[in-house]
C-alpha cells in the first residue's frame, strides 16, 4: 500500500487544470484524437441506423445483416494487435494518416456496394481502419500530457464515441432522407461521410505531433530507449496485471451488450413502431446528448478521485455497468414509447459513465513500453467473449423471436458479470499501479 502512496509526486503538478494538460502535451492529439473517433462512429452509426433499409436492399435477414456489419469488429480486433505491434516501432502519425484514408475509402465501398460480398468487404475495411483507434491514440495521450490531467484528456477522447452517436443516426437518417424515399438512399450517407473523413486524414499528416515514448511518466534515458517489446511477450506480462484481466474480461463479456443494443434498437424502433430512418437517427442522436455531458464531469471526477482513492473509480465503473443492464432490460419490456427511451437515455448515461474510466485506468497500470499493446487487446477480448458470435446470436433470436427478446438475454447477462468483474479489479487496482510504476522506472 505505500507504494501507491509514493505514486503521487510522479505527476508533474497535482490537480493540472485541463488547459495546461492539453498545452503541455500539446493540443493537436487531442483536437485529431477527438473527430477521428467521432468519424469511426459515424460510419458505425450509419448502419445501425440504416439497418432495416440496408437489409431490405439487399433482401437478407436480420441475423445475416449483424453478421455482415460484425466482421467490421472481426476486422478490428484483428488489426488492432498488429497495429500495436507497429505503434511501438514507427511513427505512430504514419499510421494515423493510413488509417483514416483507408477509412474514407471504405464507406465510398459501402455506398457503391452492389451485392453482399462487397458490402461485406468494405464493412470489413471500415473495421480495419478503426483498428489503430485504441492503441495509436492511448499510447499517444499516455506518452503527451502528464499523469494529474491525463483521465480528462481520456475523457475526451471517449466523448467521441457518444458524440459521433448523437450526430450519426440523425445525419444518416438526415441524408438518407435528403436523397428520396427509394430503397437506394441510404447508399449516400455512406458516400457523403466519407469526405470529411478524407480530409481528416489529411490534417492529421499536416499537423499531427509525435511526443517522445514515455514522455509523461518521467522516464530516465534508459527508460525513453527501451526495446519493443513482443505481442506474445506483452500478452504474457498484461496477464498477470490483475486490474488489467479482470477489466479485459469485464469489457470482453460487456461487448455482448455493446455490440447488441444499437442494432436491436433500431429494429425495435422500426419494426414495432413504426419509425423511419429519419426518426430513429433523431431519436438515437438526442439520446447521446446527457452521454457527453455525463462523460465531460466524469472525466473531471476521474482525476479528483484517483489521486484520492483510485480504487474507487473502478466500483463506480462497475456500478454503473449494472445499472446500465438494469435500465434496458426494464425498459424493452415497457410498452410506453416514452418510458423505453427514458429508460434507453439512462442506461447510455451508466455505459459512458463506466468507459470514461477504463483507457486512464489502463494507462496507469501499464508500463509504457507495454501501452500501445495493452489497449490493443482490449477489442480482442470484446470480440472473442461476445462483440462478434454474441451479436449474431442475438440476431437469430431477434428474427425468431423479435428485439425484445434478444436485448434481454445479451444485456442482462453480459451486464451483471461484467459488473462483478469490474468491482472484483478494484480490489487489485493500487498495487498495480505501484507494480507499473516501478517497472517504469
Amino acid at each position: 500500500m505505500s507504494g501507491a502512496v509514493e505514486l503521487a509526486p510522479a505527476e508533474p503538478v497535482p490537480g493540472v487544470r485541463l488547459r495546461d494538460t492539453l498545452r503541455h502535451g500539446g493540443w493537436a492529439i487531442c483536437l485529431l484524437a477527438v473527430p477521428l473517433v467521432v468519424m469511426e462512429q459515424l460510419s458505425r452509426e450509419a448502419t445501425n441506423t440504416l439497418a432495416p433499409d440496408i437489409r431490405d436492399a439487399f433482401g437478407i435477414s436480420d441475423a445475416l445483416l449483424v453478421a455482415l456489419a460484425g466482421f467490421a469488429g472481426v476486422a478490428l480486433t484483428l488489426g488492432g494487435l498488429p497495429m500495436a505491434w507497429l505503434a511501438d516501432r514507427v511513427r505512430r502519425k504514419h499510421l494515423v494518416v493510413i488509417s483514416a484514408s483507408v477509412g474514407a475509402l471504405s464507406l465510398v465501398g459501402a455506398g457503391l456496394a452492389q451485392n453482399t460480398w462487397q458490402l461485406f468487404l468494405a464493412y470489413a475495411l471500415t473495421g480495419l481502419a478503426a483498428s489503430y483507434s485504441n492503441p495509436v491514440f492511448g499510447s499517444l495521450i499516455s506518452d503527451a500530457y502528464p499523469v494529474g490531467g491525463r483521465g480528462r484528456v481520456f475523457s475526451l477522447q471517449a466523448m467521441a464515441t457518444p458524440l459521433g452517436q448523437a450526430i450519426g443516426p440523425v445525419l444518416a437518417g438526415a441524408i438518407a432522407g435528403v436523397a428520396g424515399d427509394g430503397d437506394q438512399a441510404w447508399r449516400w450517407a455512406y458516400l457523403a461521410l466519407a469526405a470529411p473523413y478524407a480530409l481528416l486524414a489529411v490534417a492529421a499528416g499536416v499537423f499531427l505531433d509525435e511526443p517522445e515514448r514515455g514522455r509523461a511518466d518521467r522516464l530516465g534515458p534508459s527508460g525513453r530507449d527501451a526495446a519493443p517489446v513482443g505481442t506474445i511477450t506483452a500478452f504474457r506480462r498484461m496477464m498477470k496485471v490483475r486490474t488489467f484481466l479482470f477489466m479485459c474480461l469485464g469489457i470482453g463479456v460487456l461487448g455482448l451488450a455493446l455490440f447488441t443494443v444499437p442494432v436491436q434498437m433500431s429494429i425495435l424502433l422500426g419494426d414495432e413502431y413504426g419509425f423511419d430512418a429519419f426518426t430513429r437517427g433523431l431519436i438515437f442522436s438526442l439520446a447521446q446528448i446527457p452521454v457527453v455531458a455525463a462523460m465531460v464531469v466524469g472525466g473531471q471526477r476521474f482525476d479528483r478521485t484517483f489521486r484520492r482513492r483510485p480504487e474507487r473509480t473502478v466500483h463506480v465503473a462497475g456500478a454503473a455497468i449494472l445499472a446500465f443492464g438494469a435500465f434496458i432490460v426494464v425498459g424493452v419490456w415497457s410498452q410506453p414509447i416514452a418510458l423505453l427511451l427514458v429508460c434507453y437515455v439512462l442506461a447510455s448515461v451508466c455505459a459512458g459513465v463506466a468507459l470514461v474510466a477504463v483507457s486512464p485506468l489502463v494507462a496507469s497500470v501499464t508500463p509504457f513500453v507495454l501501452r500501445a499493446q495493452a489497449f490493443a487487446l482490449l477489442p480482442v477480448f470484446t470480440f472473442l467473449m461476445g462483440g462478434f458470435f454474441g451479436s449474431v446470436f442475438a440476431g437469430v433470436i431477434s428474427g425468431s423471436y423479435g428485439p425484445r427478446l434478444a436485448l434481454t438475454g445479451a444485456v442482462a447477462v453480459s451486464a451483471f458479470v461484467a459488473g462483478y468483474l469490474f468491482l472484483r479489479a478494484g480490489r487489485h487496482l493500487v498495487h498495480d499501479i505501484a507494480e507499473a510504476a516501478g517497472t517504469s522506472s
